[in-house]
């Protein structure tokens, strides 16, 4: 999964970004870039930390998450970009061309050091502000788009053409009534259609409130707090807190004194842990498990898929080759131990091709190419 850290400037991007990836970028006011930082964190996971224990591999594989951390968006810049002065843009949408998700850093701190950019601080309106700036932008790819294809179908007429010409007027529509793309239903040959194009208002978004040191109490309450119940109804829209320069010290504590700290917050699990669970759910994704004497490893897969789209995320060799699964649930194969365990017992199944993974299912995959 690759996920783009956006917002507006002075948010607190960057901090949240080093909590992620245990990083160490430049936090500072005055540090101000004009580039993407990259890094990735591992997925925490429970189930995979007792699968090891239980088997005791040689190693353990985590999920990982890949995050692009980007300069702040400033009021004015999508809306250039529609108004044809795209140069700010154009390296903005390059870095986020293949990522899957937005990480919206929201700024709900005071900090006279670091004057906030609209004045005074208001997670509502910033949401709106940048949500609206990723529509201008969006706006400004889909006119330039049409243009080009209004000249294109008089020299030839084409279903794909055709297709795309009409997602894009009906992108039009939406983003003129400022309504995110992300709202509206498209076919797969629509997607299809428009899968080069980095509409930012289609992508999923999980909304981050970014709190201030004495607030850990609220990060339940955000929504009520600031108003934000239009942001948690939107379609592949949700909204989280954390209290990012605390929790990014807390990262840095020995696991113990770490839990201490937490305790005493009254956090029942780490900003890490709370953004990327957010963010699996967000995007309809679920862990399943391999397991033996080399490794280890969990896997992400969007729920629903079958096994044989989960052997293909491992391989392409296991999909094309792929003859059946020996699945067990994930408590089962705890209390067994062992796959000879599992299968003795009877709580290991057989499962074609069409099986739907769950998760936490652990899977053995039978191949042949």
């Amino acid at each position: 999964m690759r996920v783009g850290i956006v917002g507006l400037p002075l948010v607190g991007k960057t901090t949240i970004f080093n909590l992620l990836t245990h990083g160490h970028v430049e936090t500072s006011a005055w540090g101000a870039r004009a580039e993407a930082h990259i890094g990735a964190a591992h997925v925490p996971d429970a189930k995979l930390d007792r699968l090891a224990e239980v088997f005791k591999p040689e190693r353990k594989t985590h999920a990982t998450v890949e995050y692009v951390d980007l300069p702040g968006l400033a009021r004015g810049e999508g809306k250039a970009a529609l108004e044809g002065q795209p140069k700010e843009m154009g390296a903005y949408l390059t870095n986020l061309k293949n990522v899957e998700t937005l990480l919206h850093i929201v700024r709900a701190f005071e900090d006279p050091a670091v004057p906030h950019s609209e004045g005074s601080v208001d997670p509502a309106r910033d949401m709106a502000l940048f949500e609206l700036e990723m529509m201008f932008s969006d706006l400004a790819i889909v006119e330039k788009r049409l243009e080009r294809l209004s000249k294109d179908l008089k020299k030839v007429r084409s279903a794909e053409l055709e297709t795309e010409n009409s997602v894009l007027e009906r992108f039009k529509t939406s983003l003129e009534s400022e309504k995110p793309l992300r709202e509206l239903t498209l076919t797969p040959e629509e997607e299809k259609r428009i899968r080069g194009f980095t509409f930012l208002s289609a992508k999923p978004i999980l909304h981050v409130i970014n709190l201030g040191d004495a607030d850990a109490a609220q990060i339940p309450h955000v929504v009520q707090r600031y108003g934000l119940n239009r942001f948690v109804s939107e379609h592949r829209s949700a909204v989280t807190a954390v209290c990012g320069k605390i929790e990014a010290e807390i990262e840095s504590l020995p696991d113990d004194d770490a839990a201490g700290f937490m305790a005493d917050l009254g956090l029942s699990e780490s900003g890490l842990t709370r953004i990327i669970h957010e963010s699996y759910a967000l995007l309809g994704l679920i862990s399943f498990y391999t397991v033996g004497e080399p490794e280890a490893r969990a896997w992400s897969i969007p729920r629903d898929s079958t096994a044989l789209q989960a052997a293909g995320a491992i391989h392409t060799d296991f999909e094309r080759g792929f003859i059946k699964a020996e699945v067990v649930a994930y408590d089962p194969m705890i209390e067994a131990g062992s796959y000879a365990a599992a299968r003795s017992r009877g709580v290991l199944r057989l499962e074609g091709k069409d099986y739907v993974v769950q998760e936490g299912d652990v899977i053995l995959f039978r191949f042949n190419v």
